[in-house]
């Protein structure tokens, strides 16, 4: 995508969060089911992730931490 092309598709979205900043606020909901190890598959919106322990706190540092899971700036490895 061109940059010109871009700023045309968010201009109108822009102007709208400028004007009702509440319209921009998007809440993400997680849920998880407990698996094997201390993991669990977390449903982030984009895809289903295991998630486990921080290695600070006793996770082997394999897993996705779950924390993270719910970042905005977190996305998962592309399959």
């Amino acid at each position: 995508m061109r940059t010109e092309d871009l700023r045309t598709l968010q201009a109108p979205l822009k102007e709208r969060y400028k004007a009702q900043p509440d319209a921009a606020l998007i809440t993400l909901r997680a849920q998880g089911r407990l698996g094997e190890g201390v993991t669990c598959n977390v449903q982030t919106g984009k895809a289903l992730v295991a998630a486990g322990l921080h290695p600070a706190t006793g996770g082997n540092g394999l897993s996705a931490c779950s924390g993270a899971c719910c970042s905005k700036r977190w996305s998962p490895a592309p399959a």
